[in-house]
């Protein structure tokens, strides 16, 4: 039922692509990309290092530090390979590539698979508290030059108030222990299975290393949030780039509102694989809030979806590269 649900949203925002670029006309758009030619080039060089502080935030998300003992490039496409798979299978919530990740940790570097899977749970708050602080910031740096519209506002805000609780939650429930909880709450099922020894060994092993993370060295969570951050913060060039070319008069604080607007945007569209035509549809919409043409909107979308299609064609060349490949049903705790 929930694979069909996946389609069933997966086909919803192919539908609201179809209808945004009808809406502009494909031939404006790909007229105006034609255009631009080589001035597109410097967004290849722009999201390597924003996957790059990304990569940096994870390795400061692992229990016993920062593995050393991974070359940096290793630990990169070990990413970009999860990411990818994040975006491509449209059943798994856009999760279906970190165990994946945990597992290539376990078979080309010999990291524990809950050590791994660990850092990846980890990384989720840093990410998410990162999130919070980099929209806060594009708030805070236009508050006298930008005024928001009431609906954005809202949505803002309301956001900012989810996402901060769900971060927050999920930090308080990894320090005490949520895995012994979730461990207790499975016994009462038949469908638990009989391993449950075993489950509850691994459960516990699991909660064993995000204390070691918690309790250690909390420089740590503080490093892999700033890291995050400086990530976020990056995405901001790629907007402001995309911006000038396209002829829109945005300052580097203007772009860094827009840019927080788009993943705010994209994180509360996460139920559709890949945001795909939420994204487009939403960039459109809020860039006509800040008195912009449609076309222009969908431009600038389009060109966004371009640089994405392009990552993930290197992510599934990583991914093709790799003898004897984990399941993509992914792996067990």
């Amino acid at each position: 039922m929930a694979k069909i649900a996946k389609f069933a949203l997966l086909a919803l925002g192919l539908y609201i692509l179809y209808v945004t670029v009808r809406s502009v006309g494909i031939g404006t758009i790909s007229s105006q990309i034609v255009e631009l030619k080589w001035k597109l080039a410097p967004l290849l060089f722009i999201y390597p290092f924003i996957f790059a502080f990304d990569t940096l935030g994870w390795s400061y998300a692992f229990p016993k530090g920062p593995p050393n003992a991974i070359p940096f490039r290793d630990l990169y496409a070990i990413r970009i390979i999860g990411e990818t798979l994040n975006a491509v299978i449209p059943w798994a919530a856009s999760l279906g590539g970190e165990p994946i990740k945990a597992e290539l940790l376990k078979r080309k570097h010999g990291i524990p698979l809950s050590e791994g899977l660990a850092s990846l749970l980890i990384v989720h708050t840093t990410f998410w508290v990162s999130l919070n602080l980099f929209v806060i910031g594009g708030l805070l740096v236009t508050l006298n030059t930008i005024k928001l519209t009431p609906v954005l506002w809202q949505s803002v805000i309301i956001f900012l108030i989810v996402l901060g609780l769900a971060a927050l939650l999920l930090v308080i429930g990894l320090h005490l222990g949520i895995f012994k909880q979730i461990y207790s709450l499975g016994e009462n099922y038949k469908w638990w299975g009989q391993e449950s020894l075993e489950k509850k060994n691994r459960f516990l092993h699991l909660d064993a290393q995000i204390k070691i993370f918690y309790t250690s060295d909390r420089k740590r969570f503080f490093f892999s949030t700033f890291y995050n951050f400086l990530g976020w913060l990056t995405g901001t060039l790629e907007v402001y780039w995309i911006a000038k070319i396209l002829g829109m008069n945005v300052s580097l604080a203007e772009a860094w509102l827009l840019e927080a607007l788009i993943q705010v945007l994209r994180i509360a569209t996460f139920f559709i694989p890949s945001s795909i035509g939420a994204q487009e549809g939403g960039i459109v919409l809020i860039l006509m809030q800040f008195g912009y043409d449609k076309s222009i909107g969908a431009t600038f979308a389009i060109i966004r979806r371009l640089r994405e299609i392009l990552w993930l064609g290197i992510g599934l060349v990583l991914w093709s590269l790799i003898e004897d490949r984990p399941k993509l049903k992914g792996t067990a705790i």
